[in-house]
């Protein structure tokens, strides 16, 4: 469990920095973590404060077990055949968004809009496929190899109740500071559970991080060329597909798949 107690700096941080910053402006603190009608600048201190919390917490979990912090990472990420379960977990996650935006393109709920800047868009892929990878790799750095491999160790022998756990923290993480749409956490712990899957089975992170990559590539790739008519429930968000029925439903048959085809 020393994995969880270490993200528990990640909250403590940044309601710090929150504090700080509305202090410094004259403002009261709130206990809360929460943006919204503060000084400009609070979003990108509280960028900082997660940012460089996540590297430092990154950095004491293996030296925290005695291991070199480059060395403990890097066996996650045995070479030989196994970059190849990286190329399958991206192409898994691409090809199951695309079956669902074409099952939405086919029923009318969904369309695609015009994107006049061919510049813009070149730029806005790019920066998808840039943040896809990033992004995939730090979450799944601090909520795989860190949390739920520590969790598997402190529930050794209970596998399901580790990955039980590690998907509820990767789930609830994302509403550390305030947002309005809570009804997405249901698509959260079936994308977490999916992850968690895909590093249980290999032991490794070039699964995960695929799945992560795809799913972050396809979805922001499209954003800018889709427009969205139906109700959330059968779509979910623009910025994340997995939150309707049907996404959360093609999130669980993608952990299966993961299962059926790396398990044991």
């Amino acid at each position: 469990m020393r994995a969880f107690f270490l993200l528990l700096l990640v909250p403590l941080a940044m309601w710090v920095t929150q504090s700080l910053t509305l202090v410094g402006a004259g403002l009261p603190i709130r206990v809360r973590i929460d943006p919204v009608k503060t000084p400009p600048h609070l979003r990108r201190n509280l960028r900082v404060s997660l940012h460089a919390t996540f590297v430092a917490v990154l950095a004491l979990y293996p030296l925290v077990r005695g291991r070199s912090p480059l060395a403990y990472y890097l066996s996650y990420f045995p070479l030989g055949s196994r970059p190849g379960e990286f190329v399958w977990g991206v192409a898994a996650a691409i090809l199951y968004l695309a079956a669902l935006y074409l099952a939405w393109l086919a029923a009318g709920v969904i369309r695609f809009g015009r994107e006049r800047d061919r510049m813009s868009l070149a730029l806005r892929l790019v920066r998808a496929l840039l943040s896809a990878v990033l992004l995939a790799l730090v979450e799944e750095m601090v909520f795989r190899s860190m949390l739920l491999a520590d969790l598997l160790l402190s529930f050794d022998g209970h596998p399901w109740a580790a990955i039980a756990m590690g998907t509820a923290i990767f789930s609830t993480a994302h509403y550390v500071r305030r947002v309005t749409r809570h009804w997405v956490i249901f698509g959260q712990i079936a994308v977490g559970l999916l992850f968690s899957v895909a590093f249980f089975t290999t032991q490794a992170l070039w699964l995960p991080v695929g799945l992560h990559a795809g799913g972050i590539l396809f979805v922001r790739g499209l954003r800018s060329l889709t427009r969205s008519d139906g109700p959330h429930w059968l779509v979910g968000e623009s910025a994340f597909p997995f939150a309707g029925v049907p996404g959360i439903v093609a999130a669980l048959l993608l952990a299966f798949n993961v299962f059926r085809t790396y398990g044991p």
